[in-house]
This record gives structure tokens, C-alpha cells and sequence, in this order.
């Protein structure tokens, strides 16, 4: 099934009458029928926000029976669904149109409303449309209520500028059609007349127009006042159908409902207003060292591979930590041991890395020796946990002590790499025994607050407001991201990701891979470690694989100043507007392995697939 879209954004007159209203439906009106005649299978066209003002809205509350009844009349006689938004008494209203039945949908902006959100959708035959109004489609969540609703088309009439997070928002639009296997259509104004034709002097804008399909993958993007895109509605449901990187289906609500709930009664950060008040540590450097990692082939070879591994880095690491002004350095994901695949119980209790241990000794003596933090992964056995094992971040600070200790709670167990443990398969012993907060953990610093996640979290963005919303400032990133024709979407999000929280990321990937002992070295691993700054940019970046000892300047001050802009903003994220749906939603089940250890890393498709079928039942998905 194949759905024609369109993105409109003609000259608009600005003015707040009805008589300016009628003026630039007529534009429209006329534009529309031009298109429709060139294009005859056109099903659907999106204009953007302020598209009968001009941007400058209206003083009256919505009414449409008078303000926007012509596009009803434009949808049923061009037999199109037309949808588009403007401001009506200050509220941000979103309105899709359907042929012969006038407005199916009439939705608020959630930023405009209190107490949970409401988002409707529509099924249609186009799919299933829902509408986020203005900048809500920067809010991964208010997409996700989308996503729970059944929504396959997410449009986004929207209002956009140029400055420093112009492309910020533009990766944020890409990053919601990936995280949820969803078509993104967005429109802005970039252009706004007075009533003599000339360009009105109140307006500043600029021109959006943008189609991104299910993969993440951008179709259209321009400044044009038409653009068109036919996108493959049979592909998206059966993308959704497959397990493997399943994103949506993979989603656990339930982990994240509960830190939704607690930052709606401010009980996340605590110390966020004292910390904004003191001095903010000066600037400083960071070093995300891109290793070559050589994998670990029996426990027999265990201690000589862990030693020549953490030599060949710390010994490039150290001239460049030495430095005074070098506070932190993150080493990437599988640094130390290699990633073997799904090994048995009896080779990770051998091999497994123990917290404390010698190696986190050896890890100390370098942050000791430079004065500085050190963030690195670990396969980690705890024999507290008897035939499992965690893949662990931990945090070293200065004195040599272990200050961070974070399990990954998005890894390769539900998509049959690894049979590895994670804490939302074992949640209910996991809380019971650690407390809530051990999840996601932040730490207090001297060089600001530290969290961290590890390569496929950063697909996740519940985990990344989930580690903002607990202060954190700078988030060490080890990872391990392959060539594939997804990584390219998972990297733009995580840039998305930081300037959506006001985060610095410290990215450390592996630079190649050795799969056996004597095997030679590869490049399948991607490389292109990275310091993003908090308006998604890249502050430095590797330019491709291999050995690279990559530094960049992280300023905290800065980033606690925009971070008190963005506190004044308006449609800012609401946490208590979602809490309740992820609360409700039931996503991937928690304590899936809590009674019997993963043994098999298939058992993970398996559950992915019936969890999938779960969804297909309940009408979230559409089956093929």
C-alpha cells in the first residue's frame, strides 16, 4: 500500500481576521488544485503552523465553523485529507481534515494543557495519522503517545527559525521516525506577508519541509514550497513485524513510567538549584580513546588480552592525560575483553570482570597517576547474580574509587547477540536489592554530573530524559557502533538526543575489531567517536575508524546557562503528561528472566516476536 504525501508552505498574508483567513485558504485552495491536477494520487498534504494567520494567530478560541470550515469543503472536494495547525486564543491547535466527514481530529498542543495528554489518531485510509503541534515533536515522549495510539503517520505543522539548533531540530525530526518505525512529515512557514503583499516586519521564519520514512531515512527535505514523497505504508508494518531492532516493540514502559512519575513531584534532582547557583567547574578537556580491541578466545588467554588491551590504550591515553587541563577520558564498549558472542555461564564466571577486582585496580592507578575520571565497560560477574552477567559502565574517579556503577539497560539480549543479563529482565529482585536509583545512576563531580549509557541505550530516549532529569550534565557514551545501514540513524539521534536534554555527550567507539586470536584486524567497527555539545553539534569527531585518541573542550558553565534559558521556554517537556500512559501502556514485559537465566541469546527474538503478535492484537500495530 503506497500513500502520496504532500508538504505545503506557500507566501501567507499575516493578519488575525477572518477576512486575512480567507485570503490564504484561498492560496492555499488554489496551490492545492495546481497539485492535485499534476499529481492525481495525491492522498494527503500537511501545511504548517499558522497557515490561515500567517504565524500571527488568533485572538478567538477555535470555532470551525467559521475560521477553517474552507479547508473541510477543500479536503472533500479535492478528495484529499489536509492537515495543518494555528494559534487560536494562544493555544496551538493541530486539525486534520478528511474528505466529506469535516475535522476527525482537532488536537491541542500538549505544552498548552494540564494534567495527563490526550493525542488522538485517525485511521484513515492513508493509515493512521496523529498530530504533534510545533515543537512537540522535539519531546520523544509526546511521539510515544503517538505511538501507543497506533500512529503510523506523525505529522508535525510546525514554526522553525536559523540558529544555533536549527540542525538539532531537523535530527530530532529523523530520530522520531527511527525510535518508532514511524513516517514523520513536517511543514513550516517561511514566508509571511502584510495585506499589501509586502514581507511583513513582525515575522521570522524559515521554511521546513520534510518526509522521513520508517527507517529514519530523510525523503525529502528542502526549503520549497512543495514537496512530495510517496511513502510504503505495506513496508512500515512490516518493518514493525520483525524483531530484529525492533525498537517500539523492545520498548519497556513500565522501567520508565515510574521516573516519569517521580519528576513530576520534583523528586529526581534535588540539588539542581544549588548546583545552578554555585561556580560551575572551569572548562575542560576530555579524551574519548578509539582503541583497536582484541577479543578474549578462551579464559586461558583472559589475563594476557585484558593486559595488552588496557596497555596499548593507556599507554597512547596517558601524554594525553597527563595534560592539566585533561579532567576525563571514556574508553569505548568491549575495551577491556572483547565482545566473544553468546559464550555459556562457565566462560563468563572465568572471564567476567569483578567490581572491585584487579582490573578496576589497574583502571585506578591510571586516574590516580593522571588526575583524572575514567569511564569504561566491563562484561561484569557478580556473584551475587549466579549464571548471569551484566555489560557494566563504571565511573573512576581521581582518588581510584569506583563512583558510578551503571548495567545496560537496552543491550543485545532481545536481538540474539547476546545472552546477556540486564536489569529490567530481572527488575523486581534488581530493586528490591539496589533501590530504584541504581537504574539509572548520576554522580555528583567536581568537573560537573556525571551519568552514563552504552551504545544501543542511546536508542532509547526514556533513558537519556531519564538521566537528564536526574541532573546529569556530561554523559560518557562507550560504545561499539558497526558498519550497517542503521548505525548512520542511531549516530544523527544521539545528536538529537543531546541538544533535546542540554547534555555533552563523550562518545568513545571502538576503532576495529579482532574476532579470534590471530584474526586480522577489521573496520567493521565504525570509529567516528565524537564530543557532542548540547545543541547536538559535534564539538570534535573522529573522521573514521582505527586508533584514535580524540580530545574536545566540555564547558559546563555554558551548558548550565542555556539550560536556565531553555527553564523559561515555552512547551518545554511536562513529565506528568505522560507518565500515566507509559504507566498503562504495557510494553515489553519487565522480570522476563528474573527465575530463569537467559541460556540461549535466541530465547530473546523469541520473546520480541510474541510481544510483537501482543501489539498486533491490542491494535497498536497493523498487521501487513
Amino acid at each position: 500500500m503506497q500513500v502520496s504525501v504532500a508538504v505545503l508552505s506557500p507566501a501567507l498574508i499575516r493578519g488575525s481576521s477572518l477576512s486575512v483567513a480567507q485570503l490564504n485558504s484561498d492560496r492555499i485552495a488554489t496551490m492545492m488544485r495546481s497539485l492535485k491536477a499534476a499529481r492525481p494520487d495525491l492522498d494527503l498534504v500537511l501545511l504548517p503552523l499558522g497557515c490561515l494567520s500567517g504565524a500571527a494567530g488568533f485572538a478567538s478560541a477555535w470555532d470551525d465553523s467559521t475560521t477553517v470550515q474552507s479547508l473541510c469543503e477543500l479536503a472533500t472536494s479535492l478528495r484529499l485529507i489536509i492537515a495543518g495547525a494555528d494559534t487560536f486564543a494562544g493555544d496551538r491547535v493541530g486539525f486534520i481534515a478528511l474528505p466529506d466527514e469535516g475535522f476527525r481530529i482537532v488536537q491541542t498542543a500538549i505544552g498548552g494543557t494540564r494534567g495527563a495528554a490526550a493525542l488522538e489518531v485517525a485511521d484513515t485510509a492513508c493509515g493512521r495519522l496523529a498530530l504533534l503541534v510545533g515543537d512537540e515533536l522535539l519531546h520523544p515522549e509526546y511521539a510515544r503517545l503517538a505511538l501507543f495510539a497506533g500512529a503510523e503517520i506523525i505529522l508535525n505543522p510546525c514554526s522553525d527559525a536559523s540558529d544555533e539548533r536549527t540542525e538539532a531540530r531537523h535530527l530530532s525530526r529523523g530520530a522520531r521516525a527511527w525510535e518508532n518505525h514511524a513516517v514523520v512529515v513536517a511543514s513550516s512557514i517561511g514566508a509571511a506577508l502584510d495585506e499589501t503583499g509586502a514581507p511583513a516586519a513582525e515575522f521570522s521564519g524559515r521554511r521546513v519541509a520534510e518526509i522521513w520514512n520508517y527507517s529514519g531515512q530523510l525523503l525529502v527535505q528542502g526549503d520549497t514550497a512543495v514537496a512530495t514523497a510517496t511513502l510504503d505504508l505495506q513496508g512500515l508494518r512490516e518493518r514493525r513485524s520483525e524483531p530484529w531492532v525492533n525498537l517500539p516493540a523492545q520498548l519497556r514502559t513500565d522501567l520508565y513510567a515510574g521516573i516519569y512519575a517521580a519528576a513530576s513531584r520534583g523528586e529526581l534532582d534535588p540539588g539542581a538549584a544549588q548546583r545552578a547557583a554555585a561556580p560551575a567547574p572551569p572548562a575542560y578537556d576530555v579524551l574519548m580513546m578509539q582503541t583497536h580491541e582484541a577479543f578474549i578466545g578462551s579464559p586461558e588467554d583472559r589475563d594476557a588480552t585484558i593486559a595488552d588491551n588496557l596497555s596499548r590504550a593507556f599507554g597512547l591515553a596517558r601524554m594525553f592525560c597527563a595534560r592539566p587541563t585533561t579532567r576525563l577520558m571514556v574508553l569505548p564498549e568491549f575495551a577491556l575483553q572483547g565482545s566473544s558472542g553468546p559464550q555459556g555461564m562457565e566462560f563468563w564466571e572465568r572471564v567476567g570482570i569483578r567490581i572491585p577486582g584487579p582490573e578496576t585496580a589497574q583502571i585506578a592507578r591510571f586516574a590516580r597517576d593522571c588526575n583524572v575520571y575514567v569511564c569504561a565497560m566491563v562484561f561484569e560477574y557478580d556473584p551475587d547474580w549466579p549464571l548471569r552477567y551484566f555489560n557494566t559502565s563504571i565511573i573512576v574517579s581521581p582518588e581510584g574509587e569506583v563512583v558510578l556503577r551503571y548495567r545496560k539497560l537496552q543491550c543485545a539480549d532481545l536481538n540474539g547477540l547476546l545472552n546477556v543479563t540486564t536489569p529490567g529482565s530481572v527488575f523486581s529482585r534488581y530493586v528490591e536489592q539496589y533501590g530504584y536509583d541504581a537504574l539509572v545512576p548520576v554522580i555528583d563531580t567536581p568537573i560537573g554530573r556525571l551519568g552514563s549509557l552504552i551504545c544501543f541505550d542511546a536508542n532509547w530516549p526514556e533513558l537519556w530524559r531519564s538521566l537528564a532529569m536526574k541532573g546529569a550534565e556530561v554523559i560518557c557514551n562507550p560504545t561499539s557502533e558497526i558498519h550497517s545501514d542503521r548505525r548512520a540513524h542511531w549516530y544523527s539521534a544521539k545528536r538529537a538526543h543531546a541538544a533535546e536534554n542540554r547534555v555533552y555527550v563523550a562518545s568513545a567507539n571502538a576503532g576495529s575489531e579482532q574476532f579470534r586470536p590471530g584474526a586480522p584486524v577489521t573496520g567493521m567497527n565504525r570509529g567516528h567517536s565524537a564530543l557532542i555539545d548540547f545543541n547536538g553539534a559535534l564539538a570534535s569527531c573522529a573522521d573514521g575508524p582505527g586508533v584514535v585518541p580524540l580530545m574536545g573542550r566540555i564547558d559546563v558553565g555554558a551548558l548550565r546557562r542555556a539550560r536556565a534559558r531553555a527553564s523559561t521556554e515555552a512547551g518545554r517537556f511536562r513529565p506528568d503528561a505522560v507518565a500515566s500512559a507509559y504507566e498503562g501502556f504495557g510494553g515489553f514485559p519487565l522480570d522476563c528472566f528474573l527465575d530463569q537465566p537467559m541460556v540461549s541469546a535466541a530465547e530473546g527474538p523469541a520473546l520480541v516476536r510474541s510481544h510483537i503478535e501482543r501489539l498486533f492484537e491490542r491494535g497498536v500495530f497493523q498487521r501487513p
